[in-house]
């Protein structure tokens, strides 16, 4: 892969130009989003037995935490919450998944995610989102989240 010379030049500088991370502008405050979730997953007793709780402990952990918005990617919409508490990190499935629900929601490597759209993954199946998708192309903007918003999961009957 190759780039513009300048414009790589212009990058380099301003990159030596950076004294430390704390001299970087700070993110700004996001909105905080309640998003209802049934905890139904099909992996949430095997993720219990796996961190020594019982179903009802993941989903207060859970439910007790900030998952803040840390970046989007693997589909378009797919924000990964960072803020999984310690107890409840995990890594992804051995086998992943050929198919995954719209609106699943799944823990792993210390984050959150909620499945936007029907996709393979590899992610531990502890919940569906009840509440309205955060992802919808037919809204404008069709994302409901950005960077550095804080979610709280509500549990749902």
């Amino acid at each position: 892969m190759s780039g513009d010379p300048l414009a790589l030049r212009v990058i380099g500088a301003e990159l030596e130009s950076i004294e430390s991370i704390e001299s970087l502008p700070i993110a700004r405050e996001g909105k905080r989003v309640v998003v209802d979730v049934r905890y139904d997953g099909e992996d949430l007793a095997e993720v219990a037995d796996r961190v020594g709780l019982s179903p009802r402990e993941i989903v207060a952990l859970h439910c007790g935490a900030d998952h803040v918005v840390e970046f989007f990617g693997f589909a378009p919409g797919q924000a990964f919450f960072g803020g999984l508490p310690a107890g409840l990190q995990i890594p992804r499935r051995r086998t992943p998944r050929t198919l995954v629900p719209a609106g699943a929601l799944a823990i792993a490597n210390g984050f959150t995610v909620i499945y936007p759209q029907h996709s393979p993954g590899g992610w531990n199946l502890i919940g569906t989102r009840v509440s309205e998708p955060l992802w919808d192309i037919r809204n404008v903007p069709p994302n409901r989240l950005e960077v550095g918003d804080v979610v709280r999961f509500r549990p749902c009957p």
